[in-house]
């Protein structure tokens, strides 16, 4: 991760109108692409909505090009002590889902306890299923 990797510039929270408990504070994740491992199970609540990616986000994701692999955007931190508020499951098939601390909306995010870049855990969180503090 290089100081010039593009991170979150406002505070990122729970999605739900209830709730808005801030997930972790701007300038806290670096943004992310990487491959579709597999699908976040579907969000299981009536009280999420999609919400709306700013602007100023959309512009730092890359233009996919026609012939490339689809890429899921995240918010990446390397240290679950990071978070604000972030509630971590047990790990099922080595994969640990992430919710809201507050409201326990899940999951926003994963962390595969599989995988590291370099010797860095990624704790990510799906750029889709969080609300953004503006």
């Amino acid at each position: 991760m290089s100081d010039s990797s593009p991170r979150n510039p406002v505070a990122i929270k729970c999605p739900t109108d209830r709730c808005k408990c801030v997930v972790f504070p701007g300038r806290a994740a670096t943004l992310v692409h990487r491959k579709p491992r597999e699908k976040l199970p579907a969000i299981g609540s009536d009280l999420f909505k999609c919400p709306e990616i700013p602007e100023q986000v959309k512009r730092m994701m890359d233009t996919p090009k026609p012939d490339e692999e689809p890429k899921e955007y995240y918010w990446m931190v390397a240290d679950v002590m990071a978070f604000d508020n972030v509630g971590v499951s047990h790990t099922k098939d080595g994969i640990k889902y992430l919710s809201c601390a507050d409201c326990d909306l899940a999951p926003i995010g994963y962390h595969d306890t599989k995988v590291a870049v370099g010797s860095k855990a990624e704790y990510l969180i799906a750029i889709d299923r969080v609300a953004y503090k503006q």
